[in-house]
C-alpha cells in the first residue's frame, strides 16, 4: 500500500506528540472516544505508543533517581 507524503507527514506529526507528550494523547483519545468522535478500536496504535512513552518515561526518572541515590 502506498501512502503519499501528505499523509506520511500526518502520521509522522501525530507519532511525535505521542511520544512528546503521550498523556495528553492518551486524554484526546478517550475524550474522542467517550464523545463517540471515533469508535472503540479507532487510534489504538497510537494509544500503544502513547503507553510505550509513558513506559520509556518513568523507567527514566526511575534510573535518574536511583544515579542520583548514589
Amino acid at each position: 500500500m502506498m501512502i503519499d507524503p501528505y499523509h506520511r507527514r500526518i502520521a509522522a506529526t501525530v507519532t511525535g506528540l505521542a511520544r512528546d507528550d503521550p498523556s495528553r494523547v492518551k486524554k484526546t483519545i478517550a475524550r474522542l472516544r467517550k464523545m463517540g468522535e471515533i469508535g472503540l478500536d479507532d487510534l489504538v496504535y497510537l494509544d500503544r505508543i502513547a503507553d510505550r512513552w509513558i513506559a520509556i518515561s518513568k523507567a527514566n526518572a526511575r534510573r535518574g533517581a536511583m544515579a542520583l541515590a548514589c
